[in-house]
């Protein structure tokens, strides 16, 4: 029958993003209308003035690449059974296959397909999981995570929460505890507030708008999301393997949220190295069964793969050359140092309140925290929350290493920090990594230990499944790189001069024997 569509919102990267009766309801919800207000890149806008833009059109972006991603996968599943229809024993020749060689197989996903794609339940809720996967990020997106409340203030503040959930944060809290860790310190992340959000705001739409054509239950949208929670009982996902397909394209090496937030970021900064043909990767979306775990799995076709090492490349570039530049990661040593001064300052634990923390009031609540402190470090502390927030002054990188991820370089490094303290200059350590793709090398066996494979003719002219890595070099190689940096704050006491030159001179003496 497909969704009731009601509204038709213009965005500047993906152009008409068509809006369901429902998804008009939730966008209205001032959670949602809340992430107008945390930006998408944090302190980036201090580097890139264009990077301003928010949680908001980038929820509604990949929203927009769900539906298209849902859409591909039907079209391009349905012409690939009807393709291998005309193979005479094509279920045969898959099943035949030696095992060493098997990375998957096609003939059981054309039997799911029905059970997939006719459901405008399971559409509309992949819709809703992208729409809100972002719902619950804090002011200053990932750099405030460094204020979170710990996995009990979380328990503890929301006692009305489903029974469902309550297990969910109870399991966890024990597996805090079974490690040797503690949940009163251990901080949650932001997808704990995005799942505990959603159920919110789904459960105010519905009271809110009982017209509402379509229902669907905020459980089953948490567990498109986060794979430890199932579908709610009775749901048409447990018919199928929908939630767990879907879930791929959320958060897999493949993801709409990635796409988007590339593309998105690139064009708003003003640079190309986020830049790849989405079209042509959703063009080549496809779906293989894996007999080992008894799922069906997201692939691609061969026809794609290019393209899709293009999308890893600008991945890699845009962490190395934008989400890691010096300028921004010293807004995040800033960020660090202030949470480490303010102490057992948080964020608030109650759902309610922590939403109604953003960006245009968490300074101000900064303001509040670090008037309590001790003189002289409340009037430091003061001038550093007005130094981050309102006049961008920034500390300094006196220091940088970077190596491969799997070589890390310590020696300087501890040296320096050595040489920082012995002076009583105010420094952070800031450690940002980055590899090109989560891939697994295949190691002793033969067989492929990535979800994500590769759909491709053999030299009989017949589709198989293959290990993605054997056709990709890029992929196989997995570059990976650590950048290690320390900031400090020059200040009436030390220059930038003197704190280099405290460097430079330690650096130089030679080590005693």
């Amino acid at each position: 029958m497909g969704l009731n569509i009601v509204r038709r919102i213009r965005d500047n990267l993906h152009g008409s993003i068509d809006v369901s009766e429902l998804e008009d309801a939730v966008m209205a919800h001032p959670f949602f209308q809340r992430l107008r207000r945390v930006r998408q890149l944090a302190f980036l806008h201090y580097v890139f003035p264009g990077a301003t833009h928010t949680r908001f059109e980038h929820s509604m972006g990949v929203m927009h690449l769900a539906a298209r991603a849902w859409e591909k996968l039907q079209t391009n599943q349905e012409r690939l059974r009807h393709t291998v229809s005309n193979i005479q024993d094509f279920k045969a020749f898959e099943e035949a296959a030696d095992k060493a060689e098997k990375h998957g197989r096609l003939w059981p996903t054309f039997a799911m397909m029905d059970q997939i794609f006719q459901s405008d339940y399971s559409l509309q809720t992949f819709r809703l999981a992208a729409l809100l996967h972002d719902v619950g990020h804090p002011a200053f997106s990932h750099s405030g995570e460094h204020f979170m409340p710990s996995w009990v203030d979380v328990r503890e503040a929301n006692t009305d929460l489903p029974d469902y959930l309550l297990e969910y944060i109870d399991n966890r809290i024990a597996e805090i505890k079974s490690r040797g860790d503690d949940p009163k310190v251990v901080k949650v992340r932001h997808e704990i507030y995005s799942i505990l959000l959603i159920d919110k705001i789904l459960k105010g739409v519905y009271e809110k708008n009982p017209q509402l054509r379509l229902i669907v239950d905020p459980r089953d949208v948490i567990a498109m999301i986060n794979p430890a929670i199932q579908p709610a009982a009775g749901s048409p996902l447990l018919s199928s393997q929908t939630s767990h397909v879907l879930r791929e394209l959320i958060s897999g090496e493949l993801d709409i949220d990635r796409m988007d937030y590339l593309l998105r970021d690139s064009r708003e900064c003003g640079v190309v190295y986020g830049v790849f043909d989405v079209d042509r990767i959703l063009d080549s979306l496809g779906l293989y069964f894996d007999d080992e775990d008894q799922q069906i799995h997201v692939a691609i076709h061969l026809s794609g793969l290019a393209a899709f090492e293009d999308y890893l490349r600008a991945r890699y570039s845009m962490y190395l050359q934008l989400y890691f530049h010096k300028s921004a990661v010293a807004a995040e040593a800033m960020m660090r140092h202030l949470c480490n001064t303010l102490g057992d300052w948080r964020l608030p634990a109650k759902i309610e309140n922590y939403a109604a923390i953003d960006e245009y009031n968490i300074g101000n609540a900064l303001w509040e925290a670090a008037k309590k402190l001790p003189t002289p470090l409340q009037e430091e502390t003061i001038v550093l929350v007005a130094d981050l927030l309102y006049n961008r002054k920034l500390w300094k990188r006196i220091y940088e290493v970077t190596a491969p991820r799997n070589k890390p370089v310590v020696d300087g490094l501890e040296k320096v920090k050595a040489l920082l303290t012995a002076n009583k200059i105010t420094f952070q350590e800031i450690s940002s990594e980055n590899s090109l793709t989560r891939f697994q090398p295949k190691g002793g066996g033969a067989r492929s230990r990535n979800y994500l494979r590769l759909i491709k003719k053999d030299e009989q002219q017949l589709h198989r499944i293959c290990a993605i890595e054997d056709y990709s070099s890029l992929i196989a190689s997995n570059d990976s790189v650590a950048i290690r940096r320390i900031y400090a704050s020059p200040d009436q006491t030390h220059s930038l001069t003197e704190i280099k030159a405290v460097i430079t001179e330690g650096m130089q003496k030679p080590k005693v024997k």
